[in-house]
């Protein structure tokens, strides 16, 4: 399967992608309206790319400038981007895409200055955990932020996340290369497309 990522500037696109949070086992609600203030608030605070396959949009990853005041992480110096969101279609899920969009938000992120990447995620039942273990991450320890969230059924939960992040101004071609061996391994697919 060949895919190509570039940059997402196309409200319809994100849209089709993000809406997999509403699907099985996220559940979350969102409103049009809601889905078009994450797209702008992305275009604002930072960068989105697409992965495409055909010229369709079946996955996204999405960084933002600095760390969110909204967040208990702290780090000393500002050159630090955070790593948003990153969701694949389900029917393209298990073929490596997620793996190379975690990798692009990495190198995109040393190529534009940044000293270090980091995120929320679950540690139980998030996709992306894994995959960002074997990148090279790490759990920044004794940070965590419970986040309440909307689910398509009407109910709020609360969900416990953890923060992990990724040292860039030391990532250099051999760390960086581990990792994709690693993920080449476990997935059984070619890094690249």
């Amino acid at each position: 399967m060949k895919w190509k990522i570039k940059i997402l500037n196309n409200l319809n696109d994100f849209k089709k992608v993000y809406r997999v949070f509403s699907e099985p086992p996220y559940n979350e609600k969102y409103t049009d309206e809601e889905l078009e203030n994450i797209f702008i608030e992305y275009q604002e605070k930072g960068y989105m790319y697409g992965s495409y396959i055909d010229e369709k949009c079946v996955g996204l990853i999405a960084l933002e400038r600095g760390a969110k005041s909204d967040q208990p992480v702290k780090f000393q110096d500002e050159d630090v981007m955070y790593l948003a969101d990153i969701a694949v279609l389900n029917n393209y899920r298990r073929k490596g895409l997620g793996n190379q969009l975690m990798l692009y938000a990495v190198m995109q992120s040393k190529l534009l200055g940044y000293k270090k990447l980091y995120m929320r995620t679950l540690k139980n039942g998030s996709m992306s955990y894994g995959i960002a273990l074997r990148i090279g991450f790490k759990q920044i320890p004794n940070t965590f932020q419970s986040v309440e969230r909307e689910r398509i059924n009407g109910k709020t939960e609360t969900m416990q996340n953890i923060f992990l992040e990724i040292d860039l101004k030391n990532l250099n071609k051999e760390a960086l290369r581990q990792g994709i061996n690693m993920l080449n391994y476990s997935k059984g697919n070619e890094i690249g497309g």
